[in-house]
């Protein structure tokens, strides 16, 4: 096909589509979004409020527990941060977030808390390797 050729087709194109009426343009309204009726903006508040505060219930509780104990710095320290991280997990489920927004931060939640309870504490006698390359 040569220039010419595709020139004059294009012109033939372009006359009629000049000839075709123009019809009115019609306003598309999308259906509203098919989610739970009982899930509203106000309910998630609810939630996310009763959620944050049962988590600052525990927290006192076991503050209230552990001050008559008097544990180890470290032991303080597994037990809030797993409380807190128990409450954040919780809250930004019942929040209503989308699975690809929770999806890092849940990650690094994890992450922490493999953290926090993984690690030993230093007065823990460590078990005798044995090598079994000796015998």
């Amino acid at each position: 096909m040569t220039k010419a050729e595709f020139d004059k087709q294009m012109a033939d194109l372009d006359r009629e589509l000049s000839q075709v009426p123009a019809a009115p343009a019609k306003t598309v309204v999308p259906p509203p979004a098919a989610g739970p009726e009982w899930w509203s903006n106000q309910n998630a508040m609810t939630m996310s409020a009763v959620v944050l505060i049962f988590g600052i219930v525990v927290l006192v509780l076991c503050a209230g527990l552990m001050r008559s104990s008097r544990p180890s710095p470290e032991a303080i320290l597994r037990v809030f941060g797993t409380v807190l991280i128990i409450t954040g997990a919780l809250f930004l489920v019942v929040a209503g977030y989308t699975d690809q927004q929770v999806a890092p931060v849940m990650g690094l939640l994890g992450t922490l808390a493999g953290y926090l309870l993984g690690k030993g504490s230093p007065n823990e006698p460590t078990p005798p390797r044995t090598d079994k390359s000796d015998k």
